[in-house]
């Protein structure tokens, strides 16, 4: 009776621990750093939570509901449904995956602003739907999805705004996303790896006339390709 009793009231101390785990707790343990991102609020528990200031890199993308998977967290791993609340930044809904050996995200839909993301490349948001993102050991291991971007360079009173899409796929170990405007003489063309490094380009291959000397501002450079700027960072 009293083994029976001992078993009982262990299980039922461990259920109550898991249904009150606090969040900040369980991602402590996955090791979000991984993935290039920060908090500077977590609160409440695995079963509703909410993640204020989420960070990737040195790009604020906004306060998050989250929840998690229990089953994955009891075997170290953390899959994790969110949804942003703020209402400037629209919506941004997906699933991360962390711990373990597959880490990303999956099923992301909604923008981010990428000022800061992009190391000064003048993009100023990417816009996700339906992506998956996923590496294993280190390797691309699924990706797939559209990814538009949005390119602003300012001259005074004077814009060039334009328009990419696109779709992500694996090359190699690397993420690769190759988007073009709606008449295809513009690409953007970036790779990321697991450890966070984006490496990529800006091309535009049909520059109006003088546009070549004001985009040289920005480091645009001509080239066999058209005007191109190569950015480079870690997230």
């Amino acid at each position: 009776m009293n083994w029976r009793w001992a078993v009982w009231t262990t299980g039922i101390a461990l259920i109550a621990l898991l249904l009150l785990l606090p969040l900040r707790i369980a991602l402590s343990a996955a090791d979000l750093q991984q993935l290039g991102l920060s908090a500077r609020q977590v609160g409440g528990t695995i079963w509703q939570g909410r993640i204020g200031e989420l960070t990737l890199g040195r790009q604020l993308l906004g306060t998050f509901d989250v929840r998690l998977d229990p089953a994955a967290l009891m075997l170290g791993r953390v899959a994790m449904p969110f949804e942003r609340l703020d209402q400037i930044q629209g919506p941004l809904t997906g699933v991360l995956r962390a711990g373990g050996s597959v880490t990303g995200v999956e099923r992301l839909s909604g923008a981010i602003p990428a000022a800061n993301l992009l190391g000064g490349a003048p993009i100023d948001s990417l816009t996700f739907t339906d992506t998956t993102i996923l590496f294993e050991d280190g390797r691309c291991a699924q990706a797939s999805g559209r990814l538009a971007a949005n390119l602003a360079v300012r001259f005074g009173p004077l814009a060039l705004d334009r328009g990419f899409a696109g779709t992500v796929s694996c090359d190699g170990d690397r993420v690769r996303a190759r988007l073009a405007s709606q008449a295809g003489s513009e690409q953007v063309e970036f790779f990321v790896s697991s450890s966070g490094q984006v490496r990529g380009w800006i091309t535009i291959r049909s520059p109006l006339p003088g546009l070549d000397t004001l985009l040289s501002t920005y480091g645009f450079r001509t080239g066999p390709r058209g005007l191109t700027l190569p950015f480079e960072t870690r997230l």
